[in-house]
């Protein structure tokens, strides 16, 4: 079983350094905690308790709380977490509250009761109300993909994201928009995406926007039902969209093959986009917003880790870029 100075020897340092990676201490270059974490994967170092500093609460648990597990987005977000709290000897717990104020606010709860030392979050409104509380606890906590009024936090620009979708459609020449887009979720980066396509002269009609209710989204049955009444009234009006943002790969994913199953011809009669670049869009060839999920784990890592408390609040919001393919173009293409 590999030591902490088969570690230090591996990656050429001393062996308080690799300590110092492995609390997490500020003082470590970037280059240093790569090769330190190099060498940890090697060896397939695992730090014990002892390797940890045991400053406050010290319980090694990490609490993970998400929307669901059904979208890849969030399975990636999680791995990278995971890896990022092997490198400092913790563990990490995982809740998914389907979009749910009442089970957010619970879960939250929960995991603080079972002494988690830190919580990195997806939350939804329960957030304003668990705030003061939670602050009160002392448990360290991120906000990931939103940016929050609250905690200290880590998101991709959404909004730029969905613009830069509305860019290519008019690129590419189409002029009739719709979106489908999770009530009380998805608003701001589709007001976003609507405003774009207003600027330029595309007025996205009411009826060619498509609202799904908040949580149907995170699952499947009732996911299903909402999208399948929304491809039938997509096919059935006459003034038909010729592009479609959606709000992820997995809801993507499904209403091309329902139009395809229809008769439309995805992207001849319909071009397609989605956010996430996940498996799913890689596999599909679905136009879809990457976002950077293994800097997000990290960063959050470091924000939980943060000596300060919230006298002052980062807010740090990451650069998306557009995957071109199939589903809108026919092509693979990057776009930042």
């Amino acid at each position: 079983m590999a030591s902490i100075k088969d570690v230090a020897t591996k990656a050429g340092v001393s062996t308080a350094t690799v300590s110092r990676v492995i609390n997490n201490h500020p003082s470590v270059s970037v280059e240093t905690r790569r090769e330190v974490h190099s060498a940890m994967d090697f060896l397939c170092y695992v730090p014990n308790r002892s390797a940890v500093q045991l400053n406050g609460k010290c319980s090694g648990l990490i609490g993970v709380v998400v929307p669901n597990l059904i979208n890849p987005h969030f399975c990636e977000l999680l791995a990278s977490l995971e890896e990022e709290a092997r490198y400092v000897g913790k563990s990490v717990l995982v809740k998914t509250h389907q979009n749910q104020p009442f089970q957010d606010k619970q879960l939250v709860r929960t995991l603080v009761g079972m002494g988690i030392e830190a919580l990195i979050w997806v939350p939804t409104e329960a957030e304003s109300s668990l705030s003061e509380w939670l602050l009160s606890t002392g448990v360290n906590t991120a906000v990931v993909t939103q940016t929050s009024r609250f905690f200290n936090s880590v998101s991709n620009n959404q909004e730029r994201g969905a613009e830069t979708i509305a860019e290519h459609f008019i690129d590419i020449g189409r002029t009739r928009f719709g979106f489908i887009g999770q009530d009380g979720v998805d608003n701001r980066k589709i007001s976003a995406f609507c405003k774009k396509a207003l600027s330029h002269g595309h007025r996205v009609e009411k009826h060619h926007g498509y609202w799904i209710p908040k949580g149907d989204g995170e699952n499947s049955r009732g996911h299903i039902h909402s999208l399948d009444s929304i491809v039938d009234k997509i096919t059935s009006r006459e003034d038909k969209i010729n592009c479609l943002l959606i709000y992820n790969d997995v809801a993507a994913s499904y209403v091309i093959e329902k139009l395809r199953r229809k008769g439309g011809n995805v992207p001849g009669d319909i071009a397609v986009a989605s956010f996430d670049n996940t498996i799913i869009a890689q596999v599909m060839n679905i136009t879809s917003i990457a976002q950077p999920i293994n800097e997000m784990g990290k960063l959050a890592f470091e924000l939980i880790n943060k000596t300060e408390k919230y006298d002052h609040i980062d807010s740090i919001a990451l650069t998306t870029k557009l995957i071109v393919r199939e589903s809108s173009l026919g092509m693979t293409v990057t776009k930042i």
